[in-house]
């Protein structure tokens, strides 16, 4: 199964861990991983492009399996805002893939339970 864990702070999310493997289906054919990667890497490439912050991000060298982005901070406000606005869009979108798939997919954050 594969676990987002959205962590908040009083100005909105500070972190999005994603770790585990769906196994929803074979390797290179597993819809519901291709899903999660999708999403998450889309807004991960968006982030420099649109805010001018570059993402800090740790990825599992071995094996796959593991993302955690860390919100970073920014003296400019409008890229701090436009930062959180994609995070929300990500987490959005990956309780999206929740409400369809979730026998693989587990959304924990506390602002959003219950669904969008």
């Amino acid at each position: 199964m594969i676990e987002v864990i959205v962590s908040r702070a009083q100005h909105g999310i500070h972190e999005i861990s994603i770790s585990g493997h769906a196994n929803a289906g074979a390797y290179g054919a597993d819809i519901v991983c291709s899903a999660v990667s999708g999403i998450s890497f889309g807004i991960l490439n968006a982030i420099q492009p649109l805010t001018g912050i570059t993402p800090d991000v740790a990825v599992a060298q071995e094996g796959g399996g593991f993302l955690k982005w860390s919100l970073s901070s920014s003296d400019d406000e409008t890229a701090r805002e436009k930062q959180q606005l994609l995070a929300e869009s990500m987490v959005i979108a990956l309780l999206s893939v929740e409400a369809n798939y979730g026998k693989y997919v587990k959304v924990n954050d506390r602002k959003w339970q219950g669904g969008v």
